[in-house]
């Protein structure tokens, strides 16, 4: 049976969205009702709430009106509280409109009572009453109740104290008609107090409810609501109401629902509030709503649909054009095919528009194949010419690869060649055997084209030095492998690469793993091998190590490219100045080494003397400043001082050290019997344990106070340091100082005191209180160009004032290169940090460098101070030394202030400020401040002065 795919696509559709719409508009209907169930949820418990704060006030009220009848009463004894009720009750019912009153004594009796309504008589009222009071153990405490007969009353017992001091208790009742009144104004509700009851009087009254044993006492809007209510019990019973059924009679529909009793005693019958509310307008409300979205669903679905059946029938439109257009394409009618499908350009496009435009490329293309048949012949033409175009190309490729491409026979005769390897020759060789020069490269040839003939192997490499038509030679890396040629027939294919240039680059990389890159001498490496060739042949020599002094100084002051000219002047006169048997390397940084052979002890000192002579020299930079340069050289005999390099080493090294002691300049032979040996042995021991403490962080700082003698107040501290070596002992500065300036570690000890002062300085000054520390700069670094930097930028790293600190500098820190400390000193003082010259009076410089350098400090050297109470002419030289240096506007400082009698002088004669032990040892800061803490500092972090 045929169903066009139309109406199948349009059943489909009209079902799913037939399906959906009702699901939508089955959410409608349920979101309305679930809006309705919200608003009769909401209305009960505002109805609940309502009551139970009625209630509350209601008994509030009643309690205070019991208080103030209470008070007037408590003035009069037993008799006379009777006969002022009497006179006073038809006063009070009237105003306050109570429906009873009465007073009870201490033992619960009825004293007195009056009532309107006959409720004196209603002895289950009075004995609730009574047994209320019973109950109850505590007589200061009022009591509510609700009771309910013939009506239902609000009951308050409320204690007082009599004129006898007895705790008395009146009590008072107040009809709760006014309750539904004042609930149906605040809610709009009406609230109906059923009582349930079977009194035989009540039975046949309108009020009665006999279905549900229960009597209409009151209620608001009584006259409408009540026959509501009866109409409910008629179909309902009295656990219906809880379940939140809509009751419709005759045009409207009400929400009957008892409501939770308030939180409050009943007594007598049982009461029940029952609320009866008018839904008529927000059920009919809800109706509308409903029918309204069913509407829209309906209408929704149909525009839907409509709009639906309109598209899926232009579309069927389209394929079935499609369809007879293809039907077309057997017949080869390509351009009617084309008509059919053709259709005018649109904004969307889909699938089937895509199809069209498909067909009609398809039927277009088929139409160009068509044409194409007839000219096959020209097309096999033209493969042809391709062809032959193709073999040229390969033959072009061939002759401009740039590696070496020979073919030979099974003979080893060359068939064929490329132009590369013709140009090595004038006229190409006839056989490949012909290229091979060495006996053994040719053996091993023929034996390997065996195996490749054999099939035993499929390829193989061969190393091959040949000689071009110039006669030079040209190292080639060949492979060979067999290959078949047009008629079949098996030939060898060899292709060589050219590794003349890597194997030069081999050569050269053998030379730098054996020379100095700089100086283009030998290094370590090629050092050791000298040595151990120098070892085999058994050979006497020597080796000589040299050091250029002060080569970091170099590198700092005039820059590294000045530093490398010196190194290569060095290694050109060395190579110079030795024999060719003899072997120069550079060792390490600005360390040289030479192996001098057949040299013993009678004929070494001349040659280390003309080695000395010649190498303390000098160069001039590009700039062209002259750079003075000297060596210090050591020397060791072999095999006298060590028969291995290690031992030789050492001992050579000592004697350039022992060289060293001696000056700058000068040059030394190891002698095992020289006592100053074992001096330069210490001397390494100190200088590792430097280099120990260094990496170990075995430095520590302890701070001594310098007082200002105005105010008897630290003015600020003195950084000292203090090395321990590996075993924790102490080594004393004016040992290893020294040492690390010659040893060129002085730097990295400065920079370790700068950091570590700087970094104390800071955390003091966490604590709320600035401190100023001196710090002793070596005369290498205060003369090296970055010295200014370094200081802003530990100062900065720690966030710490530049007036906090103080750089201390000698004499012979600056007489060497004055004009460079000088300009470092000038940046710091800018910056803010002060400076104090240190050891004045011992050294030669001038006054006229004093008043030249920017110095806030100056500290009359110890030799003058130990000794000054009984010398004289120190007392003479201190006083003239302070006044002049007070004059210039800076400051005095007198070192090794040691008891009270030196104070005292020192002061007499003018100078400003003491440090010494008598005025406070060297401790760590914590201990140094505590030592001082009755003293102030007289300078937190001022401006220099």
């Amino acid at each position: 049976m045929y169903i066009s795919l139309k109406w199948r696509v349009v059943i489909f559709i009209s079902v799913v969205s037939v399906l959906i719409t009702t699901l939508w508009a089955w959410q409608t209907v349920d979101r309305q009702l679930a809006i309705f169930d919200e608003e009769i949820e909401y209305n009960a418990r505002t109805q609940t709430a309502l009551l139970d704060e009625l209630f509350d006030d209601s008994y509030l009220k009643l309690s205070q009106i019991a208080q103030l009848i209470s008070s007037s009463q408590a003035s009069f004894d037993e008799d006379g509280v009777s006969s002022s009720f009497e006179q006073k009750w038809f006063s009070i019912n009237l105003l306050l409109e109570l429906d009873y009153m009465a007073f009870f004594d201490n033992d619960s009796n009825l004293t007195v009572q009056a009532s309107p309504s006959g409720l004196t008589q209603d002895e289950g009222f009075v004995g609730e009453l009574v047994a209320e009071l019973k109950r109850s153990s505590a007589h200061d405490e009022p009591r509510f109740f609700v009771y309910c007969n013939s009506a239902c009353l609000m009951v308050v017992l409320e204690p007082f104290i009599g004129p006898n001091g007895d705790y008395n208790t009146i009590a008072i009742a107040q009809n709760m008609s006014d309750l539904v009144r004042i609930f149906f104004n605040l809610s709009k509700s009406s609230v109906t107090m059923m009582v349930e009851t079977e009194a035989l009087e009540l039975l046949d009254s309108p009020r009665y409810v006999a279905e549900w044993s229960m009597f209409g006492w009151a209620g608001s809007d009584f006259t409408n609501v009540f026959p509501v209510l009866k109409n409910y019990a008629n179909e309902y019973s009295p656990d219906a109401v809880f379940d939140d059924e809509l009751f419709k009679t005759n045009k409207n529909v009400y929400l009957v629902k008892e409501l939770d009793k308030p939180n409050s005693k009943f007594a007598g019958n049982t009461l029940h509030f029952y609320s009866v509310t008018d839904k008529t307008e927000s059920y009919q409300e809800m109706l509308n709503s409903i029918k309204r979205g069913v509407i829209l669903a309906v209408i929704a679905l149909a525009i839907a649909l409509t709009f639906m059946i309109t598209i899926v029938s232009r579309l069927m439109n389209k394929l079935i054009r499609i369809t007879r257009a293809l039907l077309l394409l057997p017949k080869q009618e390509f351009d009617n095919a084309v008509a059919m499908v053709h259709s005018d350009e649109t904004l969307f496009e889909d699938e089937l528009s895509v199809l069209e435009k498909s067909t009609a490329h398809v039927a277009g293309e088929l139409k160009k194949l068509h044409h194409e048949i007839n000219f096959k012949n020209e097309s096999l033409a033209d493969q042809v010419a391709a062809l032959t175009r193709s073999r040229a190309f390969l033959t072009r490729l061939f002759d401009n690869s740039h590696v070496f491409i020979v073919t030979q026979d099974e003979s080893f005769k060359i068939q064929s060649t490329n132009r590369k390897f013709d140009e090595l020759y004038d006229a190409s060789p006839r056989s490949f055997c012909d290229l091979i020069q060495k006996d053994d490269d040719l053996a091993q040839f023929y034996g390997k084209t065996n195996e490749l003939f054999g099939n035993t192997i499929s390829a193989f490499q061969q190393e091959l030095t040949l000689l071009d038509k110039g006669r030079k030679s040209v190292i080639v890396s060949w492979t060979h492998t067999l290959v078949e040629d047009e008629q079949g027939s098996e030939i060898i294919l060899s292709i060589g690469m050219d590794q003349t240039q890597q194997k030069s680059a081999e050569t050269n990389l053998r030379w730098m793993a054996n020379h100095d890159g700089l100086t283009g001498i030998g290094n370590r490496r090629s050092f050791n091998a000298a040595f151990n060739e120098m070892l085999s042949c058994a050979v006497t020599g020597a080796l000589v190590f040299i050091d250029v002094n002060r080569f970091k100084h170099i590198n700092d002051i005039y820059g590294h490219n000045v530093g490398d000219q010196v190194l290569v002047d060095i290694a050109e006169k060395l190579r110079v100045l030795v024999r060719s048997s003899d072997k120069i390397s550079r060792f390490a940084g600005d360390e040289f080494t030479i192996l001098l052979h057949s040299v013993d002890r009678q004929s070494l000192p001349e040659v280390l003397q003309k080695l000395n002579t010649s190498l303390n020299h000098s160069i001039t930079s590009d700039n062209g400043q002259i750079i003075h340069y000297s060596v210090s050289i050591g020397a060791a005999l072999f095999p006298e001082h060590g028969t291995d390099s290690e031992s030789l080493l050492i001992n050579a090294d000592m004697a350039m050290y022992h060289a060293k002691k001696k000056g700058l300049g000068y040059w030394h032979v190891f002698d095992t019997n020289d006592a100053r040996v074992e001096q330069i042995k210490n001397d390494h021991s100190v200088i590792e344990s430097i280099r120990y403490a260094l990496e170990n962080y075995q430095f520590k700082l302890v701070y001594q106070p310098i007082i200002s003698f105005e105010n008897d107040k630290v003015s600020h501290y003195e950084a000292l340091v203090r090395m321990f070596d590996e075993r924790g002992n102490m080594i004393s500065p004016g040992l290893f100082i020294p040492l690390a300036e010659r040893s060129g570690l002085i730097r990295k000890i400065d920079e370790w005191v700068l950091d570590n002062a700087v970094q104390e300085l800071s955390r003091l000054a966490c604590g709320g209180v600035d401190y100023c520390v001196a710090i002793n700069v070596s005369a290498p670094t205060l003369q090296s160009n970055d010295l200014p930097d370094l200081i802003v930028e530990v100062l900065e790293k720690h966030d710490v004032k530049p007036a906090s600190l103080i750089v201390e500098l000698t004499e012979t820190a600056y007489i060497e290169n004055f004009q460079q400390v000088l300009k470092n000193l000038r940046k710091i003082t800018h910056y803010g940090v002060r400076i104090a010259l240190d050891d004045f009076g011992v050294g030669f410089s001038s006054f006229n460098y004093l008043k030249m350098l920017p110095l806030t400090y100056v500290k009359l050297d110890g030799s003058y101070i130990k000794n000054i109470t009984q010398n004289p002419d120190d007392q003479v030289f201190v006083k003239s030394l302070s006044a002049m240096i007070n004059a210039f506007g800076m400051k005095t400082v007198a070192e090794f202030v040691e008891d009270e009698n030196t104070l005292a002088m020192i002061q007499s004669l003018g100078v400003t400020h003491g440090q010494g032990y008598h005025l406070g040892m060297p401790k760590p800061i914590q201990e140094a401040i505590e030592e001082q803490s009755s003293i102030r500092f007289l300078e937190r972090a001022q401006s220099p002065v």
